[in-house]
């Protein structure tokens, strides 16, 4: 049985968020966009926002202490609001108008039988706006 590897474990968690927010509603606009060296998970939109959402998958079981959002420091939070200023201009004028917000969501994942799965997931709207 092969280790499932951080990459592995943070497409899981990307593919739970993505499920999470189509039960919610939200259409998936574009998923890992980058701009130069600005990138960000997925982004997604309703009739209202546009929701840029940084996705941090944590396994239960090796010792994370932390929550996923603490990883996110001010330069990170800084290159989202940038990606998002710049990202808005390129929209189509029926989303470009829309209020951008940043979310981010948290992934707890356990390996059982050599798969993972959702422990929980925390969604945290407008996690910063600046």
């Amino acid at each position: 049985m092969s280790e499932i590897t951080k990459k592995e474990v943070g497409d899981f968690g990307e593919n739970a968020c993505v499920k999470y927010i189509k039960r919610l509603g939200f259409k998936v606009l574009a998923r890992n966009s980058r701009l130069g060296h600005l990138e960000t998970d997925i982004i997604a939109t309703d009739k209202n926002f546009v929701y840029f959402i940084e996705v941090k998958t944590r396994r239960v079981n090796k010792n994370n202490l932390g929550r996923g959002a603490d990883a996110i420091n001010a330069s990170k939070r800084t290159n989202l609001l940038k990606f998002a200023y710049y990202y808005i201009k390129t929209l189509p004028k029926k989303h470009s108008i829309k209020q951008p917000r940043m979310d981010v969501c948290e992934i707890y994942v356990n390996e059982e039988n050599g798969k993972l799965v959702v422990c929980d997931l925390n969604y945290i709207e407008n996690a910063f706006s600046r």
